[in-house]
């Protein structure tokens, strides 16, 4: 099978499954119920671990433009889908930058730590700035504006820390026991694109 074709149906089979696993979601205990956790940015890690960031923002789009068409958004927008692909994107994108610089668990450690420590900061930002404001003005979510930072400083940041923290023990766990089936891959995928 062509390198690109078989390259193209894990991407596509990957996010499938990131959409399935994304429709699984649980809110965590201690926050508000409209912040839950799903396992859909594994597939997407996995992917970014194997080819690359892009690879792993791609999964993060297939899942969330998926789960738009199926499901729909607040009021007929994306804009759940639209933080969820933020963070998710951020998560693999940093997680799979530092995994290429050391490619061992102690690279992929430091990546899941610091992609929670980012995520946390951008979606704290993005929310403060865009999602809360456009809640508020296209849904009226019940919410006054000097209450945002202290929402976000209360429960998204923590939420996002914690997620991120979840779905890194879950993702080194994967790891232990697929590393050497996924540097031998990318040992073929980097033979092959020097050819």
């Amino acid at each position: 099978m062509d390198r690109r074709l078989s390259r193209l149906s894990i991407l596509a089979a990957m996010g499938a499954l990131s959409f399935i696993l994304m429709l699984f979601e649980v809110p965590l205990p201690f926050f508000p119920p409209f912040l839950k956790v799903d396992a859909g940015d594994l597939p997407a890690l996995l992917t970014a671990l194997l080819y690359g960031p892009g690879a792993g923002i791609g999964i993060e789009g297939i899942k969330n433009v998926l789960h738009y068409l199926i499901r729909g958004g607040d009021a007929g927008l994306p804009i759940g889908q639209a933080a969820n692909f933020l963070a998710g994107s951020v998560y693999v994108s940093v997680a799979a930058w530092a995994y290429g610089r050391r490619s061992d668990a102690a690279g992929l450690a430091a990546g899941l730590a610091l992609g929670s420590l980012l995520t946390a900061v951008v979606m704290a930002a993005a929310n403060y700035f865009i999602l809360f404001p456009l809640y508020i003005a296209v849904l009226h979510y019940p919410i006054a504006r000097e209450d945002i930072l202290p929402l976000i400083l209360t429960a998204i940041f923590p939420f996002n820390l914690v997620k991120g923290g979840l779905i890194g023990i879950v993702a080194f766990a994967l790891y232990s026991r697929l590393h050497g089936w996924i540097r031998e891959r990318r040992a073929t995928e980097a033979s092959a694109e020097r050819r």
